[in-house]
């Protein structure tokens, strides 16, 4: 055992033995190391000798690990010594002894005349009981937590004091009551957890601060004994607890009879009270030394040890549930201006006075931290995608948007944030450089700067925020269009229906098709109100076309169906029909001339809710195509396991690949298909004559593509109805041609 070793067991013997009343002292080696008060007063320990009435003992004690028992030197010291030791377990090759010695008076030269002699054996066993209890629990005070003590004394105090019953209580906070910690006997069940007036033995002992012996409590006068009869006890005896700078509690041994509590008794139960004391006293201070390492004590926040130590904890976590686990990183602007202008004092305020900020946009489980100088962290876990972390972050950069008051004066402060999110496979270490990658290039940006680490994706996921982020305020505001792609009967030449697309342009990053703001808007749980949006507008225009339909004066004017491409996130969600519903009641379409467009994913979504929410379309008489037919997992086992299915709409790379023979005969086998199965087939794609011929050769009598009309507004589908809806004569074909949703 090396210096520092047993530097360390000496001050944690001191933590508890240091107020004891027993003598404690440690020997290393047959040289004293430490010595509490009791022990220098009432053996006159020297500075590293051994008292020579001991010294027989250390050496027996390192031969047996055990000893205890009564020792007596008239020469050292007046009166019998009570002493136990033991060897302290402190690693390999140690040999260190604990000796816990207590002074018994000398006994008067003869019993008097009415000692019965047979009670003798009697005596001195319960004494040498009560030295090896107060050993183990000595032992227990040293290394155990305060609850191990309080129960060991509890289970063994009992029979060693003949007390039926033993309490260990506490003052609660207003003074009126004690609450009882602990409680053993035939009472036990009633009053654990219980609180009892203070105006009994215990709070009277309290009050005294010493103990206090109650023979008979039908004649105690000093204290109510009310509770005590009412539970049969008729003698008790009381002992403060001692505690810092105030008594801790009490510990009380109550009878059911009558009687006198011996002074040994009342000796040993004061011992064991100051070893509860210490007990206490040591793992106060302990966790008052733990809650000091992981707490920052400028801000009261986790410090960057507890931060790192809960952050793996969720990544762990994270493995098993196959959640994300994000990382903000707060930093404040300006925040050396404020140390070198106002002062260190100033710059502390400021600090603590962000704490309560940051803690008020975080919700219960999430980590709140400062890392160090004006850095500080939020930990969420559980999340499902990254875009919950930049909202996180974004409504904690948008909180500081109010005054913060340091000082007494209202003060503006501004910071930046970096978002890192990971898997369990994960470090702490990782995500905080990842995060502090971020906000340092969010700190170029300038103040309330937000940026997201994401190095394989090359900045693209931090493009997807962007566009999500302003996607929000476009739906919001109204911003998005729709757009109508055309749907002719190529055989009649005439007009059948029109799809509709969303279009949006971004303020800041210009024109984006669907195919990336529609991802976005998935991943950022905004699919529900763009659909919405896009539904309602087009129900609105087609049914002004129908009213145009009407007006005609045709014997039989053509039929326009609309089409909107539906999300499986669409379908999975329970108010969708609603929505639907809604949307056609308000405009006053028919049902009949509705239809959704779903792709192959949904095949991905097969739920109850899915199936639910399309067999309840299509009862409602909507019609429900599958887009991009014959690639991916659409199949004719698609058509047989959603009989719900009105029409398929077969992929554009088959018609882009006519006249080529293979796309020839996949389209006519798809065609055959639907027929059988009594389904709609649109041609997607058509760009050239030929690819429309081919079309019709193969069966296929329905079709969009830029050769038949392009995407365009609700006006220019109004005049294409009034015109009666006939095909143009084909135009040169474009280049390519456009697709979305």
């Amino acid at each position: 055992m090396g210096p520092s070793d047993t530097a360390a067991l000496v001050a944690a013997v001191a933590a508890v033995a240091d107020g004891v009343a027993n003598g404690v002292m440690l020997v290393e080696n047959g040289t004293l190391r430490y010595a509490n008060l009791s022990a220098r007063e009432s053996l006159a320990a020297a500075a590293d000798v051994v008292p020579p009435v001991l010294a027989g003992i250390v050496d027996a004690v390192r031969r047996t690990g055990f000893w205890s028992g009564a020792v007596s030197d008239p020469d050292e010291v007046a009166g019998e010594l009570v002493a136990s030791a033991w060897m302290v377990d402190a690693g390999p090759g140690s040999d260190v002894a604990m000796v816990v010695v207590s002074r018994r008076p000398a006994p008067p030269p003869s019993p008097p005349d009415d000692v019965d002699l047979r009670d003798v054996p009697v005596d001195v066993r319960r004494r040498t009981d009560r030295h090896q209890v107060m050993s183990a629990l000595h032992r227990i005070a040293v290394t155990g937590s305060a609850d191990h003590l309080a129960n060991a004394i509890l289970e063994t105090v009992p029979p060693l004091f003949d007390a039926e019953h033993v309490l260990i209580l506490r003052p609660t906070p207003d003074g009126r009551s004690m609450s009882v910690l602990g409680a053993t006997g035939r009472t036990s069940g009633e009053l654990e957890g219980v609180q009892v007036r203070s105006s009994g033995i215990a709070g009277y002992a309290m009050r005294e601060g010493g103990p206090v012996v109650c023979v008979d409590s039908r004649r105690e006068t000093r204290f109510d004994t009310s509770e005590m009869q009412q539970f049969g006890l008729l003698s008790a005896a009381a002992v403060p607890v001692p505690g810092t700078p105030d008594d801790w509690g009490v510990l009380a041994v109550y009878r059911e009879s009558v009687g006198v509590v011996t002074p040994d008794a009342l000796t040993a139960l004061i011992l064991l009270a100051d070893v509860l004391g210490a007990a206490v006293h040591r793992t106060d201070l302990e966790h008052r030394l733990r809650h000091r390492s992981l707490v920052d004590p400028v801000t009261s926040l986790d410090n960057r040890t507890s931060a790192y130590r809960r952050l793996d904890d969720a990544l762990a976590a994270g493995r098993v549930d196959g959640r994300l686990t994000a990382v903000v990183l707060i930093d404040l602007d300006g925040f050396r201006t404020v140390n070198e202008t106002f002062g260190f004092g100033t710059g502390d305020a400021l600090l603590a006075a962000v704490a309560p900020v940051l803690s008020g946009v975080a919700r219960r489980g999430d980590v709140v931290a400062r890392l160090g100088a004006d850095e500080f962290a939020v930990v969420r876990a559980g999340l499902t995608s990254t875009f919950e972390a930049t909202e996180l972050a974004a409504t904690i950069l948008a909180a500081f948007a109010a005054p913060i008051r340091v000082e007494g004066r209202d003060t503006v402060v501004t910071a930046c944030a970096g978002v890192a999110v990971g898997h369990g496979h994960r470090t702490a270490a990782d995500l905080v450089r990842e995060a502090d990658v971020a906000v340092r290039a969010a700190k170029r940006g300038g103040p309330g700067r937000l940026e997201v680490f994401d190095s394989a994706a090359g900045g693209a996921l931090r493009r997807r925020w962007a566009i999500a982020t302003e996607l929000r305020t476009a739906i919001d505001s109204d911003a998005l269009t729709v757009v109508y792609q055309p749907v002719f009967d190529i055989e009649a030449g005439v007009l059948v229906g029109v799809e509709a697309l969303a279009r949006w342009t971004s303020p800041t990053l210009g024109p984006l098709g669907p195919d990336e703001f529609v991802p976005a808007a998935e991943q950022a749980g905004l699919i529900a109100a763009l659909g919405e949006r896009v539904l309602r507008r087009a129900c609105l225009d087609a049914a002004q076309w129908q009213s145009l339909l009407a007006r005609t004066g045709l014997d039989t004017p053509p039929s326009i169906d609309l089409r909107v491409n539906v999300s499986p996130l669409q379908l999975r969600m329970p108010g969708f029909l609603a929505t639907v519903d809604d949307a056609l009641a308000d405009a006053g379409l028919a049902p009949a001339t509705f239809g959704i467009e779903i792709t192959e994913s949904v095949w991905l979504e097969d739920s109850d809710t899915v199936r639910s929410t399309l067999l309840g379309l299509h009862e409602r008489g909507i019609r429900i195509l599958l887009d991009d037919f014959g690639v991916g997992q659409s199949s004719l086992g698609s058509v047989t396991r959603f009989p719900l299915l009105d029409g398929v709409k077969i992929d554009r790379s088959f018609v882009a690949g006519l006249p080529e023979h293979r796309s020839e005969a996949v389209i006519g086998a798809v065609v055959s298909v639907a027929d059988a199965f009594g389904l709609d087939v649109i041609g997607e794609g058509v760009e050239t004559p030929e690819q429309m011929a081919r079309l019709l050769r193969c069966g296929c009598r329905r079709a969009q593509g830029f050769l038949l009309g392009r995407p365009t507004d609700a006006s220019a589908v109004a005049d294409l109805v009034e015109r009666g809806g006939r095909l143009a004569p084909p135009a040169a074909p474009p280049l390519s041609s456009e697709h979305g949703t």
